[in-house]
């Protein structure tokens, strides 16, 4: 009886390590290469508006906290501040609980999940009651584990959120994306341009360009590996 225990016992930790084993990460949902523990990350839009994120990664490629800074509006308009932090629970890789606290006041705002729904899919779930969102994120992968399409469903504040996402790949990197607006019909295909890759292939800077030539957005990193 004890033999069969242990067998049983043997095979459950190997099936609950191989299925962990071939949950894809974060590193590789965003196509970056290596062993990166933190990426500092700058997003210049159109209209001049700043986002700047700070993300840090466990040894085995997965995110365990996000810090999101913002513009102080004084006299000195360069500064920044952390506005939130999301952190993650990387205990059951197969469905990690996130939230995000308020830097200043530490109140928590969204909370969800993301979870592995098959080898070539994916959910996020977030929700928040101020302000009010509730958000679902579908993500879908090819034969190579590359993300390929995400549709998000859902509202934020008040406004119904349905949007689509289309990503092509050439020479193993990200080229181009159709972004799609389903609630209010709108469509736009955008091409990475002017990248500049370190040494181990992840993007320092790229452009995502529409079809006129209009610079959307600009994106500046900076990598620190283990």
């Amino acid at each position: 009886m004890k033999i069969k225990l242990s067998y049983l016992l043997i095979l459950l930790y190997t099936l609950v390590s191989c299925q962990e084993k071939s949950i894809i990460n974060d590193l590789k949902f965003s196509s970056y290469s290596g062993h990166p523990k933190k990426i500092t990350e700058t997003v210049t839009f159109a209209n001049q508006d700043i986002d700047k994120s700070i993300s840090y990664f466990d040894k085995d490629g997965f995110l365990t906290k996000i810090e999101s800074y913002n513009i102080v509006k004084s006299e000195f308009p360069d500064k920044r501040l952390i506005s939130d932090i999301l952190t993650y629970d990387v205990t059951n890789k197969a469905k990690r609980h996130f939230k995000s606290i308020n830097a200043e006041n530490k109140k928590v705002g969204a909370t969800g999940y993301f979870e592995k729904v098959s080898d070539s899919l994916y959910r996020r779930v977030s929700n928040s009651d101020a302000p009010p969102m509730s958000l679902n994120k579908l993500l879908y992968l090819d034969k190579n584990n590359r993300l390929i399409k995400t549709e998000e469903t859902g509202n934020f504040n008040g406004t119904p959120i349905h949007s689509i996402i289309l990503y092509t790949y050439s020479k193993g990197a990200k080229s181009e994306m159709t972004v799609e607006d389903l609630t209010h019909h709108k469509k736009n295909r955008l091409i990475c341009k002017n990248l500049n890759p370190d040494s181990q292939g992840n993007f320092l800077y790229e452009e995502l360009v529409d079809e006129h030539g209009t610079v959307h957005l600009k994106t500046e990193r900076e990598f620190e590996y283990y």
